[in-house]
């Protein structure tokens, strides 16, 4: 299915934009579409990337909580169960866990949003082992 994406430029800079489009025998839907393409290729991170971030996220705050014996079983147990039947609640819970421990969310725990297989490695990095090659003096602040 296409869609629409509606920018706003200026007018002098629309018709600047198309008149050279024009003078290079160019589409100006082609040239904006291949530009956002060749962006999401250059800057989307690979899946691996990102489950190997939310797995550190979910570590650190494993760290923040004094470690993997003060991870209430409760509170991981509940996560489990909505990263199987609610992704929204998971990301909720994860967020205001955050929040209720004046933290700065990670801006990569927002990728829990998007289904089991990220809620699960942040899940995993939460309860799970110390990653290797972690340094605690390298870890990010959150």
């Amino acid at each position: 299915m296409n869609t629409s994406l509606q920018v706003r430029i200026s007018k002098d800079l629309k018709e600047r934009f198309q008149q050279v489009a024009k003078e290079n025998n160019k589409d100006t839907s082609t040239l904006i579409r291949d530009w956002i393409s060749s962006y999401v290729a250059k800057h989307q991170k690979p899946d691996e990337e990102v489950a190997a971030e939310l797995y550190m996220a979910g570590y650190e705050l494993q760290q923040v909580l004094g470690g993997r014996e003060y991870v209430s079983k409760e509170f991981a147990n509940q996560l489990q169960e909505y990263s199987l039947t609610d992704q929204k609640q998971f990301s909720q819970l994860v967020l205001s866990t955050y929040l209720d421990l004046e933290l700065t969310v990670p801006s990569i725990v927002s990728k829990t949003y998007q289904g089991f297989a990220y809620s699960q490695m942040f899940l995993l990095g939460l309860v799970g082992d110390k990653p290797a090659g972690f340094n605690e003096k390298q870890n990010r602040t959150i």
